[in-house]
């Protein structure tokens, strides 16, 4: 199978080689070249024979002059003069030449319009770049800002609380002075506590009457002069719980 293929192949290029040489010696005889001066297959024709020359008589009738005679041509120019008689063929042009020019005109404005376009692409690009640059730095300075505030804040609660711990401590020593300084009304004449009572202003004498019993504060709020006694009294609901 394969050696039937293999000759196949010769057969196809030997018949092939026939038919180039076939058609180049047309084509040199066709042009006026003589078969002994083909190339490549020109040795397979003999030369022909020099005719005898004969003296011309009298009676022989003179060349024509008007004949044309064959000159011998090479191989090149064989194949020139049979190209040159090969048909052409052309297709006029679908297009006016204004509307050529117009599809010119279009194409260099849609060319240059891209260009622009690509142009404004890459500035909004770089423009959304250093936004977004601009945002991150202003993102990291208000979380800077939120920390700063969240240890402010921090700082303010444990101050505030520090303050209400010492408001209290002070509270504290406040009504243990004031429940002191009542002790000393709990008992004795009513009419020198009286007196005593008087010599504090009415917001004072209200801390101490709040740290008395009901029936000594009563004792001493009555024993007031009427004058007196409005004043020490409003005073003393103000405090009472």
């Amino acid at each position: 199978m394969q050696l039937n293929k293999i000759l196949e192949y010769v057969a196809y290029a030997v018949g092939g080689v026939a038919l180039f040489l076939a058609s180049l010696l047309v084509f040199a005889l066709t042009a006026g070249v003589p078969a002994h001066e083909v190339a490549v297959v020109g040795g397979l024709f003999p030369e022909p024979e020099a005719p005898a020359v004969q003296t011309p008589t009298s009676g022989a009738k003179d060349e024509d002059p008007t004949r044309p005679k064959l000159t011998p041509k090479t191989m090149e120019e064989v194949v020139a003069s049979t190209l040159s008689r090969l048909p052409t063929q052309s297709h006029a042009s679908p297009f006016e030449q204004s509307e050529l020019q117009e599809l010119v005109t279009d194409v260099k404005r849609l060319k240059l319009q891209y260009e622009r376009d690509l142009e404004s692409i890459a500035l909004r690009e770089d423009e959304v770049a250093e936004r977004a640059l601009a945002n991150d730095e202003r993102a990291k300075l208000l979380d800077d800002f939120m920390r700063q505030l969240d240890i402010r804040e921090s700082e303010i609660s444990l101050r505030m609380a520090e303050l209400a711990r010492d408001e209290e401590a002070i509270s504290e020593a406040e009504a243990k002075k004031w429940q002191t300084v009542a002790s000393a009304f709990a008992d004795g004449e009513v009419e020198e506590q009286r007196q005593k009572l008087l010599a504090y202003e009415p917001a004072d004498a209200a801390r101490i009457l709040v740290n008395l019993e009901d029936d000594r504060r009563n004792e001493l709020l009555n024993a007031l002069e009427p004058a007196d006694f409005k004043a020490y009294n409003d005073a003393y609901s103000s405090l009472a719980p």
